[in-house]
């Protein structure tokens, strides 16, 4: 049984790792940027305090190291992971979504915010649809070609 579009399974393989690397990469830099910089994380966005900053950021850092170490799994299981890291991914979005939507945020800080939301919707895409790619190989046949 071969995937739908290019008949090659493992392209997909490769490109929903790399969405997830890129999305890790993407979350723990953002994450250290902000524990390092909170403050003038605060003072851009105009909302919230540092140890809020730094929660979410220290959140980001985490999600990232779970998302490099869903990367790395066998196929099957990196097929099963990213469909929860796309929900967190989307989740994201929402959220970044109502946060600029009820005017919390300042000018600047809602562009930049809506920027990391569309950046973040597009890895959760990107996961997606790959994924989808692979879900129509039976997981054996996967890992035998990984």
């Amino acid at each position: 049984m071969t995937c739908i579009v290019d008949n090659s399974c493992m392209d997909y393989q490769r490109l929903l790792r790399i969405a997830l690397r890129t999305n890790a990469v993407s979350s723990a830099g953002f994450g250290l940027a902000g524990l390092i910089f909170a403050d003038r994380v605060v003072e851009f966005l105009g909302a919230g305090n540092a140890l809020l900053v730094r929660l979410v950021a220290a959140g980001l850092v985490a999600f990232a190291a779970f998302v490099a170490f869903a990367s790395m799994q066998a196929i099957d299981r990196v097929k099963d992971e990213s469909l929860w890291i796309s929900i967190g991914d989307l989740g994201w979005v929402a959220a970044s979504v109502v946060i600029i939507s009820l005017g919390l945020l300042t000018t600047p800080g809602a562009i930049a915010a809506g920027l990391v939301a569309a950046l973040v919707l597009d890895f959760a895409l990107a996961q997606l649809y790959t994924r989808a790619k692979l879900g129509s190989v039976p997981n054996a046949e996967l890992s035998m070609s990984t």
